[in-house]
């Protein structure tokens, strides 16, 4: 299950557009119950992502939280609801709520239909736009790696779908070894959160298939996933937001 919010924001400093996940994810840690936000902070795998991008043609912040957690998702939308005025210390400005949309990914089955369109493209792009890091050998890489990319996003679908998860190990190596990145256009970058830079990339990066029909079903499926749950590490903490976009050439 999914809870997607997508919240349009108004900044009282036009000037600053420095706002980034991190600071964000602490005024909603600040609005929750102080027995939420410890149970966020204790939880190995948290049951959020989110994140925030400045929208340069509106001129406004567009804030994504996505829970998995229905009681979560009850008291975000309520904090959402009730705080539509509140402040970000550590970028020293006041925000205002514009708008807020809501969608609900109940299941598999909601996935499948998404993914569905995705079936007869030769190519698909991912847009990562925020710095998105992942974690070999207790380093951080600077640039994509298509094996941990996709053992990211099979965990978070384990995480997020447990009455459906994909728990078949050599159907995991068959995606790997048929799923390759065919281009890319990617940038080192550096994420900047208490007081500790995590290295990583942005930018994009196209991937094509030599996979069978199910196996396709499968890629597909975790590529409408990463748009919910990111990619990469701390994805709780504004890092690796993405968005596929379908690539004909």
């Amino acid at each position: 299950m999914i809870d997607h919010f997508s919240v349009t924001l108004t900044s009282s400093d036009p000037f600053n557009k420095s706002l980034n996940g991190y600071q964000i994810y602490g005024c909603l840690a600040a609005m929750m119950k102080e027995e939420t936000a410890q149970w966020l902070h204790d939880n190995i795998r948290s049951p959020i992502s989110q994140n925030i991008i400045f929208d340069q043609q509106e001129q406004k912040f567009i804030w994504e939280i996505n829970s998995f957690d229905d009681i979560l998702s009850e008291e975000i939308n309520d904090i959402l609801e009730t705080n539509r005025e509140f402040y970000a210390q550590k970028a020293g400005m006041l925000l205002t709520t514009d708008e807020i949309a809501y969608e609900r990914i109940e299941n598999f089955s909601d996935i499948r239909l998404r993914s569905s369109e995705l079936m007869d493209k030769k190519y698909i792009s991912l847009n990562f736009c925020t710095t998105t890091a992942l974690k070999k050998n207790g380093a951080f890489l600077v640039f994509p790696d298509m094996e941990l990319i996709l053992k990211n996003w099979w965990n978070n679908w384990n995480i997020i779908f447990p009455d459906t998860p994909f728990d078949d190990e050599d159907a995991f190596q068959l995606l790997v070894k048929g799923t390759y990145i065919a281009s890319y256009h990617i940038s080192s970058s550096v994420y900047r959160m208490k007081g500790n830079d995590i290295r990583g990339f942005f930018g994009s990066m196209t991937i094509g298939n030599r996979l069978s029909q199910p196996m396709k079903e499968l890629l597909n499926a975790l590529l409408v996933l990463c748009e919910y749950s990111g990619t990469g590490v701390k994805t709780t903490l504004g890092m690796g937001k993405t968005i596929i976009t379908i690539n004909d050439q």
